[in-house]
């Protein structure tokens, strides 16, 4: 349960604020995948990419 937390404060927050929706989308993605057992790999680029496209779209 601590590891959960400690996920969401960091996916959620950044520095005293929000940290926008391009990083908890990132996130879901990668659980989503974790879930599914796919590659560490895997799951890593695929929330880094998730995350990178959408701040490259202009979501922050």
């Amino acid at each position: 349960m601590l590891l959960v937390a400690l996920v969401a404060t960091a996916a959620l927050t950044e520095g005293q604020g929000a940290a926008g929706w391009s990083r908890p989308a990132g996130v879901l993605v990668g659980g989503a995948l974790a879930l599914r057992r796919a590659p560490l790999l895997a799951v890593v680029v695929a929330a880094a990419g998730t995350t990178a496209v959408l701040r490259l779209c202009g979501v922050p």
